[in-house]
């Protein structure tokens, strides 16, 4: 990201986001573009394969073969760091080809169930790991609309919520990916949950994003992926 003003004052984007990752994020990806473009924000966001992360992917919309395509270059679905909540699997840390599943795979249409096996993977990872770092915790839920177009909003906006606050109280950041424009009615009502929105478009063929704070009355600029 550049460095443009987010808001009044002298704190720039750069300072706020670090104010986010040290104190735990949830955080919305609004826009409607391609899939791979969302694949492409998801890797940015579950950090750096150089930098020591713990990552949780669950899966709605998407195939367990499609989990690679969600991980930053460098790391790999068989990582002891790389947990996947996914309907075919139950909650699993392993590649599909050598897949060593905890428990019976949920129905996708399952919002409780998703809910409780998301929020014991953050649990036991955080177990495991002892504690985490400030924003070491990564994860990712591809996608919200999935469950956006089978529930109820209250439903919805009840499960972000218990979610993101096993999330926050893990120091780490999530983020939950809407392909709806930002201006939505549906994007409008869940936004008040997170800490922040990614909006994401393309123009001329090439992916950009800009990103919205709470207190800001303009988002920052448009930059490249």
């Amino acid at each position: 990201m550049n460095d443009d003003r987010a808001g009044a004052g002298s704190e720039t984007f750069h300072e706020r986001l670090r104010a986010l990752k040290r104190r735990g994020c949830n955080l919305l990806v609004t826009g409607e573009v391609r899939e791979a473009v969302s694949q492409r924000m998801t890797r940015k966001l579950m950090g750096s394969s150089e930098l020591p992360r713990t990552r949780v992917l669950a899966l709605t919309d998407q195939d367990v073969g499609d989990v690679p395509n969600l991980l930053p270059a460098g790391v790999s679905p068989s990582d002891d760091a790389v947990h996947v909540v996914d309907p075919e699997f139950g909650t699993r840390s392993a590649s599909a080809e050598s897949a060593r599943p905890t428990g019976p795979g949920w129905s996708r249409s399952d919002l409780n169930d998703l809910q409780t096996r998301l929020c014991n993977a953050i649990a036991t990872a955080k177990i495991a790991n002892s504690g985490f770092d400030s924003a070491e915790l990564r994860v990712s839920l591809f996608t919200l609309s999935f469950l956006v177009n089978r529930h109820d909003t209250a439903a919805v906006e009840r499960f972000v919520t218990a979610v993101g606050d096993h999330v926050e109280g893990s120091s780490g950041m999530a983020h939950y990916h809407l392909p709806l424009p930002d201006d939505s009615k549906t994007v409008r009502r869940l936004a008040p949950l997170f800490d922040a929105r990614i909006e994401l478009r393309e123009k001329n063929g090439r992916p950009e994003q800009r990103w919205h704070l709470p207190g800001c009355a303009d988002p920052t600029s448009w930059v490249g992926l």
